[in-house]
């Protein structure tokens, strides 16, 4: 019994019962770092178990939730799929697969994968959720909104009005228009713009181009446009670029930043930073900082911080704010806006109160 050929036993089995416990650590491991929102570092620890276990479809599923996470869509359905094709039956694959082609537009397919988990398990929480939420939602939007300003120095009021509307294009765009009339020292422009969106695998682009007819103060025509991607959990980096022809000359700006999601998503924050080539092309740089709060299922409370050059008038001047505010869902399909900005102008300062109605049918 204690031969060599039971020695030999005893060496080939020491490896496995070193090597198994080893992964499996990794495993948990990587399952609380995506559970905790670290699935940058979950990717890779996974990556290592596959490795050695490729048909481990428990790894493979977390594999794929982490990349989801991480806003790699297409990464993350390829790894439900590759689940699916070891265990067709497993329910939080399908689920998966459903939230990646959601992500990626694909509405369609998102609630094929849906209607199979719903097959397997009729009463599964998370798929009745993700059913719901896929359902054929508002194609238009409706925004309406009047502001008034206030100003120091004896100056006459300010006012606006804006409209504007948008619809959703198929699964991946929308595009929309606006008018906006403004009155500002007795002088009162009609500004139009029309702008396109388009949703990305992992991010979201976007372009406008506007104009105000025979301008006494707004931009004769403006070109704009943006995106943003995201680069881990929650976060995003976005970069927005302009040009603007005034009356006194072309302003144009480009301004990186960043996008947040933090508690749940119930807290999200943006700050860019703001970079202006003036009327007389001179560089000029700025800040501005947002954040908001998902206060209750139906209430979101609102506030910012700049310290920024602004383009009024024809003229740029350094423009210190600060905002707060509120969005009340009156309905699923209307919500109320309100909202206070202060500014010190320099020559002058400003106090605005501005209300809102926002509609989706």
């Amino acid at each position: 019994m204690f031969g060599r050929k039971g020695e030999a036993s005893v060496i080939v089995l020491e490896p496995a019962a070193v090597v198994q416990p080893d992964l499996q650590t990794l495993y948990a491991s990587a399952v609380a770092d995506r559970l905790a929102g670290r699935a940058a570092a979950a990717v890779p620890k996974l990556q290592h178990v596959l490795a050695s276990r490729p048909d481990d479809v428990d790894a493979r599923l977390n594999l794929g939730l982490a990349l989801l996470a991480m806003g790699v869509s297409e990464d993350a359905g390829t790894a439900f799929k590759d689940v699916i094709a070891r265990a067709p039956d497993y329910v939080d694959a399908h689920i998966g697969l459903a939230r990646a082609r959601r992500h990626q537009g694909d509405l369609e397919a998102a609630r094929r994968s849906v209607d199979h988990a719903l097959s397997l398990a009729p009463g599964h929480p998370d798929a009745l959720a993700l059913a719901d939420a896929l359902k054929a939602g508002p194609m238009w939007r409706i925004d309406l909104s009047a502001a008034r300003s206030r100003l120091t120095g004896g100056l006459p009021d300010w006012t606006e009005a804006r409209l504007s509307a948008s619809r959703a294009i198929g699964a991946s765009w929308t595009a929309g228009g606006g008018l906006e009339i403004t009155r500002r020292f007795k002088d009162t422009d009609a500004y139009l713009e029309a702008r396109a969106d388009r949703r990305l695998t992992g991010g979201s682009a976007w372009v406008s181009i506007g104009g105000a007819p025979s301008a006494d103060y707004r931009a004769e025509i403006a070109v704009a446009g943006g995106g943003r991607v995201t680069v881990a959990s929650g976060l995003a980096v976005t970069l927005e670029a302009s040009a603007s022809r005034y009356g006194s000359g072309v302003v144009t700006g480009i301004h990186p930043g960043f996008a947040a999601d933090l508690a749940g998503d119930r807290l999200q924050v943006w700050a860019r930073w703001i970079n202006v080539r003036d009327e007389a092309g001179e560089p000029r740089q700025g800040y501005s900082v947002q954040a908001r709060w998902q206060a209750t299922g139906r209430l979101a409370l609102r506030t910012g911080l700049s310290d920024a050059p602004e383009t009024s008038e024809g003229v740029t001047a350094d423009v210190t704010s600060w905002s707060a505010g509120f969005d009340l869902s009156l309905s699923d399909r209307l919500m109320l806006r309100v909202g206070h900005l202060s500014e010190d102008r320099g020559a002058y300062a400003r106090r605005e109160m501005a209300v809102g109605l926002g509609w989706r049918f």
